[in-house]
């Protein structure tokens, strides 16, 4: 599913609503800071406009404290962090608030849309993906691996955490927090341009557009892929009693990760040695499976002897009709069956 269609946003914040004693503040507003923006809250103000609560309500960028006082929400500004006051700063001293929190699971500090996501992600993920809603362990397992592999390094960059140890290789400007920082006014820019304001909506809107394609991404690629691959593992003996071996019918299907969570998931952890799956053209390809954590590293690779030959010498060198080749580092092998496929695993596990 992608983004709902971007609607022309207030600037100015509407009539105070409720009176002073009000246990909340009585302004029905998003507030965040004045000036040059980020990726963080930009996609903070974005994932709070897919609620309900505050779809329509006007957005307040200022670095006043006390115009900042009577806003309903705040984000990235005001150098407090209080839940139930709905305040969601990072930048204080003393703050030092992970995902997981006391879990201990993840160490990287949230930045502003870190925090916006762990107390409302799972309610944008619902109500972009309706279906998410009737099942707990899918949501929670998608509110985990948007975390992971999207909200997680946008709070990284924003507070600074460097990738890796040491010097960077390499540096990447073609990211999120990159392409955000572009939309800021340039320190050139000509006058007449659009507005300080007109620019954070379409920041907001890049980083919304991001985020959806990510998740629609998730749910609607990962999701049944995982579904996939745990029917294959535990129907695994059925392909092979040694059960180290997987089928998947068709190829192009994501599986290395979700093979290794749910073998931790199963208590079976490094026990698949080969996966076999069709590719594009038909051929039946049997692919090695490497060590967690590794790239190159597999668990089991294919005979040494068969590797960088092909056509009829692999086929004289293996003894098994139809091979068409094996891949010069041993993780993977094609042939033209089903049957020959299974075969060539089968050889490959032989010596183990």
């Amino acid at each position: 599913r992608r983004c709902p269609a971007p609607r022309r946003r207030p600037t100015r914040p509407s009539p105070p609503l409720g009176g002073t004693g009000s246990r909340y503040p009585a302004m029905k507003a998003i507030g965040t800071h004045s000036g040059t923006f980020q990726a963080d809250e930009a996609l903070g103000v974005f994932l709070l406009r897919q609620l309900k609560r505050w779809s329509a309500v006007p957005l307040v960028r200022t670095r006043d404290l006390e115009k900042l006082k009577p806003l309903e929400i705040v984000i990235d500004v005001g150098g407090e962090y209080e839940h139930d006051r709905l305040r969601y700063d990072h930048h204080q001293r003393g703050f030092d608030e992970t995902f997981g929190g006391a879990s201990g699971r993840w160490k990287t500090k949230l930045s502003a849309c870190g925090l916006v996501y762990k107390h409302y992600g799972r309610e944008v993920l619902a109500a972009l993906h309706p279906q998410l809603g009737a099942s707990t362990d899918k949501l929670e397992w998608v509110f985990e691996r948007v975390y992971i592999d999207f909200i997680q390094g946008l709070d990284a960059i924003d507070n600074g955490i460097e990738v890796c140890d040491g010097p960077k290789r390499w540096k990447d400007g073609s990211g999120l927090s990159a392409r955000v920082a572009r939309l800021n006014e340039r320190w050139n820019e000509p006058e007449g341009g659009p507005t300080e304001d007109e620019r954070f909506e379409r920041a907001s809107a890049l980083c919304g557009d991001d985020f959806c394609s990510f998740v629609a991404s998730v749910v609607e690629s990962e999701l049944p892929a995982r579904e996939y691959v745990e029917d294959a593992l535990l129907a695994r003996t059925s392909v092979d009693p040694s059960g180290k071996l997987l089928v998947f019918q068709s190829g192009g299907m994501p599986w290395k990760t979700h093979l290794y969570e749910l073998e931790a998931k199963h208590g079976i952890e490094g026990q698949v040695a080969f996966v076999l799956y069709t590719d594009s053209a038909g051929m039946w390809r049997v692919q090695a499976v490497t060590a967690k954590g590794t790239d190159f590293t597999n668990r089991v690779s294919l005979p040494e002897q068969w590797r960088g030959v092909r056509e009829q010498s692999l086929v004289d060198v293996s003894g098994i009709p139809g091979s068409r080749f094996c891949h010069a580092g041993g993780f993977i092998c094609g042939n033209d069956a089903y049957e020959g496929a299974l075969a060539m695993a089968r050889a490959a596990l032989a010596p183990v």
